[in-house]
Formats: structure tokens, C-alpha cells, sequence
């Protein structure tokens, strides 16, 4: 009988102690990029509604060496889904489609009817530059057919074969449509993301 109990007993055990090594090795990871020490100081577990962000590093902490060459990256789909959301906001705006590559956003959007097309794109425009990192270009258009071009390219990685080819076309397109105030002399930007002023 003895017996019969302890190999479940065991069974138990062995799942416990497997459960802690894969929290410990979680929190390991997650403290090799936070602030060692006082809790206050690291990433938020597990954060609250509304609650900030906040994180806070000292530069001995961190690799130079590593820190020189880390890209700083955005979660695209949300970015997307941020800024369609506020553009739907706005009085008349029925229908917007945005697309966040690695340098540009894409935007596609149905203009109130009653609306300038130069005022509804500059509103487009620097709706979506508030809410991205400085390098990035806006593109946007009120064609109809501008919808079909970015959701052509929806599901593709910037790995892709022809990729860059691809977004350059559709921005082609998408500058024959009305764009904001804000200027964007390509010129300005020698290799993408080193854009050096936004005018």
C-alpha cells in the first residue's frame, strides 16, 4: 500500500519541481534586461488597466557593445491597429486601412464627403506621425483603389523577395493623392530611417 502512494506522491513531486525551473529560467530572461534590485525599477509583470510604463536602466548594466548595434522595434500590427483606430475618431471618417512597414507608414482612408481632401490628408498625415518614431515617412491616399494596394502587401515580412520594390510602387501611387503639410523631401532621407529633417 506503501508503495501504491508513493509513486503518485512522486509523480507530483517531479511536476512541481519542473513547473519552478521553467519560472525561474521565465524570470531569469526577463531580469537579464531590467533593473536589478528594487522591484519598483523593473518592467510592470504583470501591469494594470491604464496602468504606465515604466523602466529604468543604469548604463553599467548594459552592454555598450550590444546596446550600439540593438534595433529598436515597434510592434507593427499594433501600430496599425493604433492608428486606424484614432482616424476613425474623427467626424466623417468611415473607413481607414494602415500599414506599418519597417521605415513607413501606409495609410488608405475614405474622406467625409464634405471635407477638403488637403485638409482630410493633413489630418491623416500628422495623426499617424504623433503616434511613430521619427524616422518613419507617412504616406497616405484617398483613392479607393489605394485600399487593395496595402492590403495586397498586409501579410508579407520585410524579408521578402521584391519587398522593397513593392512599397516603393504603391508609395508611387499613393503621392498622387493629396498629402499632409508635413514636408517630406525623400531626398532628405539617405538610406531609410536616416532621415535628418522632417521640415
Amino acid at each position: 500500500m506503501g508503495k501504491l502512494l508513493a509513486l503518485p506522491l512522486l509523480a507530483v513531486l517531479l511536476m512541481m519541481t519542473g513547473c519552478m525551473d521553467v519560472n525561474d529560467n521565465e524570470e531569469t530572461s526577463h531580469n537579464e534586461d531590467t533593473l536589478n534590485g528594487n522591484t519598483m525599477d523593473s518592467y510592470n509583470e504583470k501591469p494594470l488597466e491604464g496602468q504606465v510604463g515604466y523602466v529604468r536602466y543604469k548604463k553599467d548594466q548594459l552592454d555598450q557593445d550590444v546596446e550600439k548595434k540593438r534595433n529598436i522595434q515597434i510592434n507593427r500590427e499594433q501600430m496599425s491597429d493604433m492608428i486606424s483606430r484614432m482616424i476613425l475618431r474623427y467626424d466623417g471618417f468611415e473607413d481607414v486601412a494602415t500599414l506599418v512597414t519597417d521605415y513607413e507608414v501606409l495609410v488608405a482612408y475614405q474622406k467625409p464627403t464634405d471635407m477638403d481632401p488637403k485638409l482630410a490628408a493633413d489630418m491623416v498625415q500628422k495623426t499617424a506621425y504623433s503616434m511613430v518614431p521619427s524616422f518613419y515617412r507617412v504616406y497616405t491616399s484617398d483613392k479607393q483603389s489605394a485600399f487593395g494596394d496595402i492590403q495586397s502587401v498586409s501579410t508579407s515580412t520585410v524579408y521578402d523577395e521584391q519587398y522593397r520594390e513593392v512599397i516603393d510602387s504603391i508609395i508611387n501611387k499613393m503621392k498622387k493623392a493629396p498629402q499632409g503639410k508635413v514636408k517630406q523631401n525623400d531626398d532628405q532621407m539617405g538610406t531609410h530611417g536616416k532621415m535628418t529633417n522632417r521640415g
